[in-house]
């Protein structure tokens, strides 16, 4: 009973499917109409047109007047309709133009402001300032969606030329609808003629301007198989075919030519015709590019697969270098993130941040360089002029000269000043310095109220010929004083930084400790490294495993989707409400009640009927529930495990192939390594003794999968229901799951490599392989976290390496073409690929580990050429002499 097609089929204004003769609801048979079109939206193209002929004096004073047509209940809501009086609708008046007490003129106007959207005038007068509508309209491009309706055609190419053409055009009378209050308004048009004579012209002016001017063309029935209101084309824009089944829109030539050059420009900017048709060019000439250059694609492609060996024989060599870089690289990322935060916290206003890092790196060095003595007293109290301690460099960290040394003595001449003489002559009295300061380095020995030498702080000459003289610090203060305040205002969020400073350092001592601590474990890491390149780069073609898995991945998940969609398309009758609602609120709900379209997940979308709204208590309600593409039901979810299920068995089967391969390649004589078929071997125990072992850890993993994702579900049940506090528990829910499927997926895989190991089953070997992780808690994280970085450089590797080949390939055979996008392509096959080489990389070094641990356990070592043992591993176990057969 499904049809997969609603789940890609284009759809309109209702929901209803294109090209599909049976709608949802009874709705409309769009059979043979497979495009989706646009339309004008009557109602809110003419929405300010109506509101100023409704809401002009002429019309009020004939509704509200003395002889009103609209009974005295409505009045309040008439003027609320209009914004003439402060209301809720309304955040001030409207302004829809000029306001006509006479009929006869105000007919005029709005006359004018028709014809140009019914297209009887030049069209390009309705997006020029200068028409009748003013600006309107030339701002319609930043909410189209407002002003065009989703309709079905037969072809994108259908417009006011269409309809001209067309023998049998329609014609819609324009009313609005029925829920508001401007309907009841406009039955003037059909309102008894009474009174006094000036009483029945004015309504005969309104009546005639109604029934002259609200009228517009519509695509006949065979075009447009909708009612007229929704067939209504709108002036100066045509469309084009997007994509399959799909229409865009944009401005005629003629509209384009005659608007301002800056209203073309903004036009184009928000997706009009030139844009689409640059965007369709350049991808159609991308694509053209691409395919003239699958034979460059095909090299890149092999040139992958090299650079990912390339690596590995590189690993084997290099492996050691990678991981203490890597783990130097992450200590270094802690400390100068602590560094940087503290810095940041310590930054004066106006000081640059690399000058305040400097000054505070200084302060540290001269803190830790032992500078401060016992005995100094390195007090500092206002500009410092009673400082006595024993500081011998500045902020930059240069060093100070003693004063009254000889080249003290020349810098101070070279600043016109005397020391120890007591005849002072030049600026500074010669009794400010008292011999005192012979042997003192960093003082501010100035302390004349007013005088030139008062400085902010203690100073000295310096040893620097580009440095004269600089400020000091006293020894052990590293911060510098901002006295003029702080870079960063608030003093919260420097305290915040300088704690967060102080984090990351106390993590980096921690992360050095234990390095050391486990240098050996890192070691061993590395040890088991070395030995998976080397089974990888002996055994290549372990490294299509993957490939393979992953070919008849996509092929099942083909043939499940085509069968899942079939599920998924059965929208079941009573999915949404079919009745009609008061308003949109109630339809779509509000942000913290649900609405009866939208009270259920998938949820249905809302549309207005306004030619078939329905009366409730006398009150008209025309909204109503579209339904959604798809659904879910007691089928679908079973049809879903089977794929979670088979899924999950694919997995287990390639990590089993691997494990199995690798385990028999290690315990195979090292001099007949490389040379047995140990993936064939491996191949053949998988389904021959193993698959229902595989199974059932995939089976576990789907279950607890399907768990999740029913959470999930009901989570979006719960967000459809508003209710929040359901939400949340239920994403905590989901979170905890995800962990333990984790853990379960973690555990699986290292089962599977016991059941390779040991040939028992998959409880015995989940439980052997549970307790060999505790036994070995260090080790296995050590080799996580080691593997973790090698594949990551591994992905960068060959990523890299094969982007820069395909680049150097393709320019070099296609010269005269732009690289852009193929590199690109290129880039992408470079990621694949090196996620096939790294997780196969990742398992075989867990793989070598539980070998490594049996026969660290079991005692059986053997070692040289007749024996087994890797050479890398060589010095952890200890050996014994092979044994004879």
């Amino acid at each position: 009973d499904g049809n997969p097609a609603k789940l890609y089929l284009p759809r309109d204004f209702r929901g209803g499917f294109c090209d599909l003769e049976k709608n949802w609801n009874n709705g409309i048979n769009t059979k043979g109409f497979p495009k989706q079109s646009f339309t004008m939206n009557t109602s809110a193209s003419t929405d300010l047109i109506v509101k100023h002929f409704m809401c002009s004096t002429a019309v009020v004073r004939v509704m509200m007047g003395r002889e009103a047509l609209l009974p005295p209940a409505k009045h309040f809501d008439y003027l609320c309709a209009c914004c003439l009086v402060p209301c809720w609708k309304c955040e001030g008046s409207v302004q829809t133009g000029d306001d006509f007490s006479d009929a006869s003129k105000l007919g005029d106007a709005v006359g004018s402001k028709l014809k140009e959207l019914q297209g009887l005038t030049d069209p390009a007068r309705l997006y020029s300032a200068g028409g009748a509508n003013g600006n309107v309209f030339m701002d319609m491009w930043s909410s189209v969606d407002k002003y065009l309706t989703k309709v079905c055609l037969k072809e994108c190419n259908v417009d006011f030329n269409s309809m001209n053409a067309s023998s049998n055009p329609r014609e819609y009378n324009f009313s609005p609808s029925p829920d508001t209050v401007m309907a009841t308004a406009f039955t003037l048009k059909t309102a008894a003629i009474a009174g006094s004579g000036d009483h029945q012209r004015e309504i005969t002016n309104l009546q005639n301007t109604i029934a002259r001017d609200f009228k517009f063309k519509a695509l006949p029935l065979d075009v447009c198989p909708y009612h007229e209101s929704r067939c209504v084309p709108m002036p100066g824009i045509k469309f084009e075919l997007a994509s399959p089944g799909y229409c865009t829109f944009g401005m005629t030539g003629a509209v384009v030519a005659a608007i301002s050059p800056a209203a073309s420009q903004a036009f184009v900017g928000l997706g009009g015709e030139s844009l689409a048709s640059g965007i369709g060019e350049t991808f159609g000439k991308w694509v053209g590019d691409f395919q003239r250059s699958i034979p460059a694609f095909i090299i890149v492609t092999i040139m992958a697969f090299v650079t990912g060996f390339i690596y590995l024989v590189l690993l084997r060599f290099a492996v050691g270098l990678c991981v203490w870089l890597s783990i130097f690289v992450v200590l270094l990322i802690m400390a100068l993130g602590g560094a940087s935060c503290y810095v940041r916290a310590s930054q004066c206003a106006g000081a640059d941040f690399l000058e305040t890092g400097k000054q505070i790196g200084a302060g540290a060095l001269i803190a830790a360089s032992g500078a401060f003595s016992s005995g100094c007293d390195e007090k500092l109290e206002g500009e410092g002029h009673n400082y006595k301690g024993c500081q011998k460099y500045s902020k930059g960290l240069n060093k100070c000269i003693k004063w009254g040394d000889a080249s003290s003595s020349s810098i101070m001449k070279k600043y016109s000043l005397k020391f120890g003489s007591d005849a002072g002559t030049g600026i500074v009295p010669a009794a400010v310095y008292s011999d005192r300061l012979h042997n003192d380095y960093c003082r501010n020995p100035c302390d004349i109220a007013g005088a030139d030498c008062n400085a902010k702080s203690i100073w000295c000459f310096t040893s620097n010929a580009d440095q004269a003289w600089e400020e000091c610090q006293p020894v052990g203060v590293v911060k510098p004083t901002c006295s003029n305040g702080y870079a960063i205002k608030s003093s919260e969020m420097r305290t915040l930084l300088e704690v967060c400073a102080y984090v990351l350092w106390a993590l980096a001592v921690l992360y050095l400790i234990g390095v050391i601590c486990m240098t050996n474990r890192i070691r061993l890491a590395i040890a088991v490294s070395k030995v998976a390149a080397i089974f990888m780069r002996q055994n290549t073609m372990i490294v299509l495993t993957p490939a393979i898995q992953s070919l008849i991945s996509c092929i099942w998940c083909l043939v499940w989707v085509l069968s899942a969609s079939f599920l998924l398309s059965q929208v079941p009758d009573d999915a949404v409400d079919k009745g009609a609602f008061l308003t949109y609120a109630e339809a779509y709900g509000t942000d913290t009640t649900p609405g009866k379209c939208t009270n259920s997940w998938p949820s249905g979308s809302v549309w207005k009927d306004e030619t078939n709204c329905e009366q409730i208590n006398g009150t008209y309600a025309c909204w109503r529930c579209a339904p959604p593409r798809y659904t879910f039901d007691w089928r679908f979810a079973v049809s879903f495990f089977v794929f979670l299920w088979n899924n999950a068995l694919m997995i287990a089967i390639g990590q089993f192939v691997v494990a199995a391969a690798c385990s028999c390649w290690f315990f195979t004589q090292n001099s007949q390594k490389g040379s047995t078929g140990v993936i064939r071997k491996a191949i053949h125990w998988t389904w021959r003794y193993h698959l229902g072992s595989l199974a059932f850890g995939s089976f576990i993993i789907a279950v607890v999968q399907m768990i999740r994702y029913v959470l999930y579900y009901y989570e979006q049940q719960a967000k459809a229901q508003k209710n929040r506090v359901m939400v949340i528990i239920l994403k905590i829910c989901q979170c905890l799951l995800w962990c333990f499927e984790k853990c379960i997926k973690f555990l699986n895989e290292n089962a599977y490599i016991q059941i390779a190991l040991h040939g028992s089953n998959f409880c015995i070997s989940a439980k052997n392989a549970f307790y060999l992780i505790l036994r070995n808690a260090l080790r296995f994280g050590v080799i996580s976290v080691v593997g973790k970085g090698i594949r990551v450089i591994g992905i960068f590797f060959i990523t890299a390496g094969t982007g820069v080949v395909g680049y150097f390939v393709f320019t070099a055979m296609y010269a005269d073409m732009t690289p852009t996008v193929p590199v690109i392509i290129y880039v992408f096959v470079g990621y694949v690929v090196g996620k096939l080489f790294v997780n196969v990389y990742g398992l075989a070094m867990d793989t070598v580990l539980q070998c490594f641990l049996a026969c660290e356990e079991m005692g059986k070592v053997e070692a040289g050429e007749d024996g087994y043992l890797p050479s890398p591993l060589r010095g952890w176990l200890k050996e014994k002499p092979a044994l004879e057969e």
